[in-house]
């Protein structure tokens, strides 16, 4: 009897632990943790040399039974510098782990934090990934950049605001097709660069929010010729020397700098990564498949490709045609 006891209780405890486990893996499969975030606030600071610094302000709060040694915030960039974090003003220890198109950076409290407790966490990084230089605009005064970026968070997320700061002296891409992606709650200036903001109440795991914002910068702010010497009688000359070739050319080959200039924009200098991917995958596919199959083959939002998508078919590199219910998108040879 005695052994017909102890063995329901191995069997019994077996069941259990086996319970445990398969819910472990479920959770670790959604990507789900017991934390919940509120007021979540996001700010990127946009440099004019593609770097972003961006500051994450948040309130973690602890949803599960038992204390929380550790928890992830996943980052949908490819790379980034962790400048500070801490908890409640006192700093913390962070791991960075990139992954296939976005990083995890796993937050470890200088104590654990209690069931139903909760701390502010602010996390500041530095990215190179957040922003791209396309290349010069039409008529080669303007640099043309962009941002791409998306929020997909693990857990849950109350009362999120995003702000992205253009660098100074930028201006929207008002000929850009949806220069502004989706319209911004509101946005401001200091009279030097322009803030636009962004606020959603709820963003559950898995769901995604995309953020696009099309701008150019002044080519004249980026491009400063190297200085040659500081004998002012040596720059008299070579000023003066120019200044008369410069003459010369302008006089007898107009044509040939008007041919020069116009090779400074070229269609497929200004495809950007995102947009050469989206080639790539059409030509692995034999030049042809559903729009469907881009943003689920190429991990990538249905905004961020629709976005994409629009972009190259109005520079006549690909056509969207309909076919039922969905697009097909086929990749115009030249």
């Amino acid at each position: 009897m005695q052994r017909t006891t102890a063995r329901i209780l191995v069997l019994v405890s077996i069941l259990v632990l086996g319970v445990f486990a398969l819910n472990n893996q479920a959770s670790a499969a959604s990507g789900t943790q017991n934390i919940m975030m509120t007021d979540m606030h996001v700010h990127a600071e946009l440099g004019a040399d593609c770097s972003s610094e961006v500051l994450m302000e948040t309130n973690v709060i602890n949803m599960g039974p038992t204390d929380l040694n550790s928890f992830d915030i996943r980052v949908d960039v490819r790379g980034l510098l962790v400048n500070s974090a801490n908890l409640n003003g006192s700093l913390v220890d962070t791991t960075v782990s990139p992954l296939s198109n976005y990083v995890i950076v796993t937050v470890e409290p200088y104590a654990p934090i209690p069931s139903g407790a909760s701390m502010m966490l602010n996390l500041n990084f530095t990215t190179q990934c957040l922003q791209e230089r396309i290349g010069l605009s039409s008529d080669g005064t303007m640099y043309v950049n962009h941002l791409i970026y998306y929020i997909r968070p693990l857990d849950e997320v109350h009362n999120l605001t995003f702000a992205a700061a253009l660098p100074p002296h930028a201006v929207l891409d008002l000929e850009a097709a949806a220069p502004l992606f989706p319209s911004a709650t509101s946005n401001h200036t200091d009279g030097i660069r322009t803030v636009y903001v962004w606020r959603m109440d709820t963003l559950l795991p898995g769901q995604e929010v995309a953020y696009i914002i099309k701008y150019l910068i002044p080519a004249a702010l980026l491009d400063t010729p190297a200085t040659i010497t500081d004998n002012s009688l040596v720059i008299g000359i070579l000023a003066a020397v120019g200044a008369a070739g410069a003459v010369l050319i302008l006089e007898r080959t107009p044509a040939w700098i008007k041919q020069l200039r116009a090779r400074e924009v070229v269609v497929s200098g200004r495809i950007s990564s995102q947009e050469q991917e989206i080639l790539d995958f059409l030509s692995s596919r034999g030049g042809s498949c559903s729009q469907r199959e881009i943003y689920a083959g190429l991990d990538m939002s249905q905004a961020m490709a629709s976005m994409m998508l629009t972009s190259l078919e109005e520079r006549g590199l690909i056509k969207r045609l309909r076919s039922g219910r969905e697009n097909i998108v086929h990749i115009m040879e030249d």
